[in-house]
Parts: C-alpha cells; structure tokens; sequence
C-alpha cells in the first residue's frame, strides 16, 4: 500500500535517508527553482526537498518528491515501477478477445476500485477564499517567466453530457487574488471538456487539488484510454480504492486528503495572456490567450504542504513522471500488438515521444502497418520519431543505435513518415571470419601488440 497523503509521504522518504530539509529562508522568485534545478540534475536525480522558511509565507514547500525511479515506486508501494506495469500485463492478458483500452475500462469500473466518498475532508479546515490565490507560495521559476506558476496541479473537470471526469496535470499561472490561466494542451481531457462545456455556452466547474495520494499525482499525468477515470485506475493499480470529498462549488470530486484545494469556474470566451513559461525544450512557451479561472473557493489543511516541480532542461523530477507513464502504457501496446517487445524513450527526448522501439523478429506487419498501429497508440501517440531495432534496448549502445540509425536514413524503403526501421536484417553484414579471429587470438602475443 502506497502512502495516503503527502505528510506520510514525506516522512517514509526521511525514514529512508531520500529527504533533504532546508531550514534557511528562501525565496520563491527564482531562487527556490534554483535550487530545486541543481538538486535534479545530480546523479539519480537527488534528493526530495522540504523548504521550511519560505519567503512571506507560513507553509512549507515539497519540491522533487518525484524525482527517481524509486521514489516512483513508493508512491505506490511497491520496490520496482515494474512491478505495477507487470500486474497491468498479467491482467491484460487473462482477457484475450478485447482490445487492451475495453480490457482496462473493465477492470476499473470494479465496484472495489470505485472511489469512496468522505464528508468533513481535512483539506476543508480553513476556508482562506478571501484571501485567495496570494496564500499559495507559487513559484516563478525563472526570469523569464510571465508569473507564477502551481506546476503539481491535479486538475479536474467533467463532460457536460457524459459525466465523465479527467484528472490532468496542467499549468495554471496565477494571475491575481481571484482569477488563474489554465493552459490545457490541445487533445487533452481537460481540453475536451473546456470545449464541451462552452459550446454549450455554460461556465465549466474546475477543482484543482494539491496534494493527496502521491500515486494520483503520479497517475494524471499519464494519458490513458478515454472514459478510464484516473481516480479508479490509481484504485485499480494500488487494489484500493481511493478517499475523494465532493467540492465546496460543484459536483467534482478531489482526494480527501488533498492539501490545498483552488475550486471555480471558466466562462465561455473568457481568456487572458499566459507566459512566457520557461519548458522542458529549453526555451519559453510563447505568450498565449489561455482560458480563465474564476476562482470562487479556497480551502486548505491546517498544516499544509505545498508541492510543486520546476519545468526545465533536462534532467528534471518530470522526466521520472514521463518514464512512469511510459511503464504504465507499455503493457497495453504490448497486448494489443505482441510483436512489441520493449519501448524506451531516451531523457532528453521523452515529452517528444522519440521512442527506441524492440520489434519482434516474427512482427509479420510491413513499415506502414507498424507505422499505423504505434502511432495510434495511448503511448506513441504524436511521435516525432520512432526508431525501430530488432536488439534488446537495454544492451545496445547509444553510439550503435545512432550508427543503425544514420544508415537507415538513406534508405527509402525504411522510413515512413516519422518512422525509421534501423533493424539490421536485411544485406550482409560485415564480419570477419571465425577461423581468422582464432587464428589472430592465438597469435596475438606474436604481433607484439
């Protein structure tokens, strides 16, 4: 079982030595992302960060929680990410006649995965609307940055019609005390539902929750198979089901043991600049109109935590968020076609989705076909580029890959789009005979070498 709240959290990664605490006041103006910047990029991602002296404020800041397979893993209490990736293939494969998206909505809507309603939440502890979005210690990252930003989010909304509810980690730049910019990436759940909602020409309801179960953090960020509530999966995934406490303003539901919670609405054609927000590219996302939040309720524990991640160059805490989410997805591409043996995307390219890609030896299916099945997949949706190989990824070089890579490319029969087919079965390869190599080995001490 992985920890309930972010308190708990917090002290099972200080019992294991994964915790650093800063006592000295810091300021949330660049300097606190500062920090947070080199602490990523040290060896395993380093250490989780609990600022206790913020700058003009009386909360405390988590930063990095996420930042290494291991912490991963604990979130959902487990030793190896791989563990819960393994349990999603098994299952998967005990139902063979569906396809891996009907399989998955199947085994969340269990009634014993569905969420657990729970009255009196402690988030509701103290109701701070009047003061509004200037108690949250937001942080602005870097200098060029339009504002400060709530980069850990879980934002939820619902389809007008449906019912349906997504869960994703969004951006949300706080504007002033009442009013925040939602940036939600086209494609996206929360997207669907902003459309939704003002084509009906109605305000749609937001809840956006701070804290709570780490794994339901973890989890909205992966993007799953429509109509798979991530509050369910997280049930699913853990064999528990999840505490939520319905909102002070609407009907949405968020983590009961949520620290913060920012509840209010967007109006149809409403929108305000956002940005300039320093990205995982190395350059700023451009200042756009981005739809606004009305914010019309805020509440949080009396001892509350704020968590956050800073967006940057890679290594990030996010990169680790992005490699669960690739675990998480695997198996379903996997069942749906068996010819995949293993994806990895390397760090520096994971949010473009440039995936290394195993084939089987026996995949049967032409470049097109292979082409048509990754790219409509939950996981390699949107790819810029898929490199294909017929080695096991995790024995091969990087130098060998971009050398089977770069002598593909010259070939039109094995590129397709974004798609490269750098296995290594079609000519003759270039080896040296068997009786030269003993002979040569034999000798070697004569050469003089």
């Amino acid at each position: 079982m992985g920890p309930k709240d972010l308190h708990s959290f917090i002290s099972m990664l200080e019992n294991s030595g994964d915790l650093s605490r800063i006592k000295c006041q810091v300021d949330t103006n660049l300097e606190l992302a500062a920090i947070v910047d080199r602490v990523c990029k040290n060896d395993e991602g380093g250490k989780a960060l609990l600022f206790e002296n913020v700058l003009g404020s009386n909360l405390r800041i988590a930063a990095n929680l996420f930042g290494s397979r291991q912490r991963m893993a604990a979130c959902f209490g487990v030793h190896d990410i791989e563990t819960i990736s393994e349990k999603i293939r098994h299952d998967l494969a005990e139902t063979k006649e569906s396809a891996s998206a009907e399989i998955l909505d199947k085994l969340t809507r269990l009634p014993e995965f569905a969420a657990v309603n729970v009255a009196n939440a402690p988030w509701q502890e103290l109701d701070l609307t009047a003061q509004g979005l200037d108690v949250i210690p937001a942080l602005r990252s870097w200098p060029g940055d339009g504002g400060r930003y709530l980069t850990m989010g879980q934002v939820f909304t619902s389809h007008p019609v449906t019912g349906e509810i997504n869960c994703g980690l969004y951006r949300v730049q706080l504007a002033d005390r009442h009013r925040a910019l939602l940036r939600c990436h086209p494609g996206s759940g929360g997207a669907g539902h902003i459309k939704a909602w003002h084509d009906m020409g109605e305000a749609m309801p937001v809840a956006i929750a701070l804290g709570g179960p780490p794994a339901l953090t973890c989890t909205a960020s992966v993007s799953l198979p429509q109509n798979i509530s991530e509050v369910n999966f997280v049930g699913y995934l853990m064999d528990s089901a999840l505490a939520m406490s319905t909102s002070k303003t609407s009907q949405l539901s968020v983590p009961a043991e949520a620290e913060i919670v920012v509840e209010g609405r967007i109006f149809p054609g409403e929108t305000m600049p956002e940005g300039p927000f320093g990205n995982h590219t190395g350059y700023y996302a451009p200042r756009s109109p981005a739809p606004v939040l009305r914010v019309e309720s805020l509440s949080m524990k009396q001892n509350a935590i704020y968590p956050c991640t800073v967006v940057g160059p890679p290594p990030m805490e996010n990169i680790h968020l992005a490699r669960t989410s690739e675990r998480f997805l695997l198996p379903l591409l996997q069942h749906d076609y068996p010819w995949v043996r293993d994806v990895h995307m390397p760090a520096e390219s994971i949010f473009h989705r440039v995936a290394l890609v195993h084939v089987a030896d026996d995949c049967g299916s032409g470049l097109e076909e292979i082409q048509d099945a990754l790219k409509s997949s939950m996981l390699l949706k949107g790819s810029k580029l898929i490199i294909l190989l017929d080695q096991e990824l995790d024995r091969l070089e990087q130098k060998k890959i971009y050398w089977q890579l770069i002598n593909s490319l010259g070939q039109s029969e094995k590129v397709m789009g974004e798609v490269v087919d750098a296995r290594t079965k079609s000519g003759v390869k270039v080896l040296q005979a068997e009786m030269i190599l003993k002979m040569i080995d034999a000798r070697w001490k004569e050469y003089g070498l």
